[in-house]
């Protein structure tokens, strides 16, 4: 089986029940079918066939979807973009499939997917391959950038992307709801995956390109649940101030993606959704903690208990696993270890192996993972070793500002001193921040501002903490 079969199912079963929308369209399950098997005809007439390796740069989300689920149905292994191709992992992309045209590689061919390519086609029928869903066999990758910065390609084969549909339809928390607002961007894995284990369970997805939208598709669709990262949320909570509308019809907020600070988790539970469940994940292993945010709230750096279906240890520099409450690395049993694709096979070597997401935490008695830090990021201000999230959570809330990112560099002395980087939102001085930081936490409050017109970031989006030292230090 492969996850597109479940969109054909449902189209038999539920065939005018949406399937997708926007603030501008609705998708039945239907029409969506009938869309995947156009686009398998168009894309084995542009001269795509079974194994072939593609980009996928396509800039609204429902033809996005659309177009990874024909891929799917074709065999096609696919991999998302979003116009940055020269950063793109080498792994045998031969074809860019994107809304305008682009300049690409040499050795890549650019195909334009119109508007007319979600018509149907004179010639509607495609060969189909068995091999094709074969549960060993490569059918996407995830990027991430790992502990490096530097995005790496992950390789799903189609069992493995099937167990992750199915571990998080396992771990959704909101019965009882129809329709999901999924805030995530498709430039991660994570979109998709949340994205196909509703389809696959006959739910609505409701899908956003900006705030403004989503808090639209709110008040226009009801939304039963939201999913997205502490940044996206925060994002729509702005965007609610602008256009107050009723969160009545959402049950459930699931925030993952990053450390979820505790005036943000609070304003999240006020004004958007009652409950909330907090993750933690990665590309690599999959959902490997949640909890409710009550439970973790009051311990700084929990991020939720173990699930069942997850192996976790926290280990030393040795590789022993340490006593509960004792600070090591965290290590999780993923397929492959988590290690990047390797070029030339369409049947990777997927053995469990150990994966080190570069996290440093512990775990308590009771089973809850507390994550304090990274392990390339953590600031050594005089011996004493700080998570930058910990800088960070001082401003969240804070009305000027919009983003504010902490990081390290060298003093006078020689020894870190704890700077934050900000986008403000209005005015207000260097001053004014570190006196608000210092009437929260002496020790922890910063010494130095940056402030910046807009965040610099990784391949993936991820702060980049680099370059703001680099942009410090000028």
């Amino acid at each position: 089986m492969i996850f597109v079969d479940t969109i054909h199912l449902n189209a038999r079963l539920f065939p005018n029940r949406p399937a997708l929308m926007m603030a501008d369209r609705l998708v039945t399950y239907q029409m969506l079918s009938d869309a995947i098997h156009w686009l398998s005809a168009r894309l084995h007439q542009a001269g795509l066939r079974s194994g072939d390796m593609v980009l996928v740069d396509i800039e609204n989300p429902v033809r996005h979807v659309t177009l990874v689920s024909a891929l799917m149905n074709l065999g096609i292994v696919s991999m998302t973009g979003s116009g940055q191709i020269a950063q793109v992992p080498k792994v045998g992309i031969t074809t860019v499939l994107a809304s305008r045209a682009m300049d690409v590689p040499r050795g890549m061919r650019m195909v334009v997917v119109d508007d007319g390519w979600f018509q149907p086609p004179q010639d509607a029928t495609y060969p189909s391959d068995p091999a094709s869903r074969d549960p060993r066999r490569l059918i996407l990758f995830g990027l991430t950038s790992g502990t490096t910065g530097e995005p790496k390609a992950i390789p799903f084969t189609i069992g493995e992307f099937d167990l992750r549909l199915r571990n998080l339809m396992l771990y959704h928390g909101a019965p009882g709801t129809e329709r999901d607002l999924v805030l995530i961007g498709f430039a991660s894995q994570w979109a998709l995956s949340e994205t196909a284990r509703a389809l696959a369970s006959a739910r609505t997805v409701c899908l956003a390109r900006t705030a403004e939208e989503a808090v639209r598709l709110v008040d226009q669709y009801q939304v039963g649940v939201i999913l997205g990262s502490p940044q996206q949320f925060a994002g729509l909570l702005a965007a609610l101030r602008d256009t107050p509308v009723s969160c009545a019809s959402v049950r459930l907020a699931s925030v993952a993606g990053a450390m979820l600070g505790a005036e943000l988790g609070a304003a999240i539970r006020r004004r958007i959704a009652p409950q909330v469940l907090v993750g933690y994940g990665s590309t690599e292993a999959g959902k490997t903690a949640m909890a409710h945010l009550d439970s973790v709230e009051t311990i700084p750096g929990a991020v939720g208990h173990v699930v069942p279906s997850a192996r976790l240890e926290i280990v030393d520099g040795d590789d022993r696993p340490v006593p509960a409450g004792t600070v090591g690395r965290i290590r999780i049993m993923a397929a492959g270890g988590g290690r990047p694709y390797e070029p030339g096979t369409l049947f990777p070597d997927r053995t469990p192996d150990w994966f080190y997401p570069g996290d440093l935490g512990h775990l308590t008695a009771d089973g809850m993972l507390v994550v304090v830090g990274r392990s390339d990021d953590l600031i050594n201000a005089g011996g004493l070793k700080i998570a930058p999230e910990r800088v960070e959570e001082l401003v969240a809330g804070h009305p000027a500002i919009a983003e504010a990112v902490a990081f390290a560099l060298p003093g006078a002395t020689g020894i870190d001193e704890i700077w934050l980087a900000v986008v403000a939102r209005q005015p207000v001085s260097a001053e004014t921040i570190i006196a608000h930081c210092r009437s929260r936490s002496e020790t922890l409050a910063p010494r130095r501002i940056l402030f910046l017109e807009a965040m610099p970031r990784a391949a993936l989006g991820k702060p980049d903490r680099i370059r703001l030292r680099a942009l410090a230090s000028r």
